[in-house]
């Protein structure tokens, strides 16, 4: 080996060994996903003297190589594809790298993505990127050696020097992006959760200068957020309306169309007396454009206040009880009708009854009696009427914190499963 062929080689090592330090300390001082592939696209062309630099990140969930950053693509700003598919693929399949001197004549090469770009692959240099314990991060491959030469062995030494520093940056920016994604998505569902709470009423007592009845609900959802959902209002001076729902599934899904079901009754409410008519209107509503297949069971009843009359529909929800100042606890006979927002054809029957003064009723959703113990034994509607028939002729506020005591010694810190909403209200006239 001649001088001169001596200090060109020393001179190109240490060329490659600044740059590999420069796009270091570059990739250090990164830990946005996305101009880090910028970066290292960027960089890597420059390095390995290639015309052209494609990176492919994995994603371990789908099985598949995708690839936001593609220089000189044009329009194709992501590519997808499975694991196995192409030179890229093979490389990320076995976690062994393949230089080519020509592409076409290696049956595992795709040319499909030339035909789409009209570019001509020639030789190709392909590597997997690895972390540190050896999981695999994504795949990097250059195209076209510069001057029409082929990658050599240095090549590679130096795209897998180069490959090792993008490893453990996209990584690194891989977990930023991530926690940063959770904790950005605990922020919305708090969010979610204090707008949904919001729209439920929660002061109590709730018409302080009405001294004929008491009332108190409350709620505690499974998640952040959740379909179950009371209300109550004044109709006028002496019709009290109140409703239970619960809204089929959980989460954001269920809070939204738990709010759309609140707005819409409300809207019933104000136009019908009769409760059989407010679940036919709003059920109608909920079936227009229901392309998720929702649906929600609901409780809605009117007491008159004055006479103690109580009318009222069910949509498929659970019976609530009945509470004699006697300390009788019955449930209410069921009514015919199935949960809204699932056919428009579903017919409502309402039904009446007189409540004595002292009177109350429980509501509730089915999260109560299905709570379950660390067993999967549930509470039951049996352990509620236990506890209903102890504590009838207490105060609304005390019973359902009654309830909500027992329900809490049943489970005895075993996860909540659903949410767990109760309301009660007393007539004192």
């Amino acid at each position: 080996m001649s001088a001169t062929t001596t200090a060109v080689d020393i001179e190109r090592e240490l060329r490659n060994l600044n740059a590999i330090l420069a796009v270091s300390k570059a990739m250090s001082s990164e830990v946005q996903l996305d101009n880090l592939l910028q970066v290292i696209v960027q960089n890597t062309v420059e390095v390995m003297e290639a015309e052209r630099t494609s990176l492919f990140l994995y994603d371990e969930k789908r099985q598949e190589l995708w690839s936001k950053i593609a220089q000189k693509l044009g329009p194709f700003q992501e590519i997808r594809f499975p694991v196995g598919t192409g030179i890229a693929g093979h490389v990320a399949q076995t976690r062994q790298g393949v230089n080519l001197a020509d592409a076409y004549q290696d049956p595992r090469f795709n040319a499909d993505f030339d035909k789409r770009t009209g570019y001509r692959t020639q030789s190709l240099l392909c590597l997997p990127l690895l972390s540190s314990n050896g999981k695999l991060i994504g795949v990097i491959q250059v195209l076209n050696k510069k001057g029409g030469g082929v990658f050599d062995e240095r090549d590679e030494s130096l795209l897998a020097a180069f490959g090792a520093h993008a490893a453990v940056a996209l990584d690194r920016a891989q977990l930023i992006e991530a926690y940063v994604a959770q904790q950005r998505m605990a922020e919305t569902l708090k969010l979610a959760r204090e707008i949904q709470m919001s729209m439920l009423p929660k002061r109590f007592p709730p018409f302080p200068h009405r001294t004929d009845f008491d009332l108190y609900a409350i709620i505690e959802p499974a998640r952040e957020v959740g379909g179950d959902f009371y209300d109550f209002l004044l109709l006028d001076e002496d019709r009290l309306g109140i409703a239970i729902g619960d809204v089929s599934g959980k989460g954001i899904p269920a809070a939204l169309f738990m709010s759309i079901t609140k707005t819409l009754l409300r809207v019933s409410a104000g136009k019908h007396y009769d409760p059989a008519a407010v679940l036919a209107e709003l059920n109608k509503e909920l079936c227009r454009e229901n392309d998720a297949g929702m649906f929600v069971t609901l409780f809605y009843g009117v007491v008159h206040l004055r006479t103690g009359e109580l009318a009222y529909s069910s949509g498929g929800h659970n019976p609530p009880y009945l509470l004699s100042p006697r300390g009788e606890v019955t449930m209410l006979q069921q009514t015919k009708g199935m949960a809204l927002g699932v056919s428009e054809a579903v017919m409502y029957e309402g039904k009446r009854i007189r409540l004595r003064a002292g009177a109350g009723l429980f509501l509730y959703t089915d999260g109560v009696t299905e709570a379950m113990d660390s067993a999967c034994n549930l509470f039951s509607e049996h352990r509620l009427e236990e506890v209903l028939r102890r504590m009838a002729e207490r105060t609304p506020r005390e019973l359902i914190q009654g309830v909500m005591s027992a329900v809490q010694r049943f489970t005895a810190g075993a996860e909540q499963s659903d949410d767990i909403t109760a309301l009660a209200i007393q007539l004192r006239r």
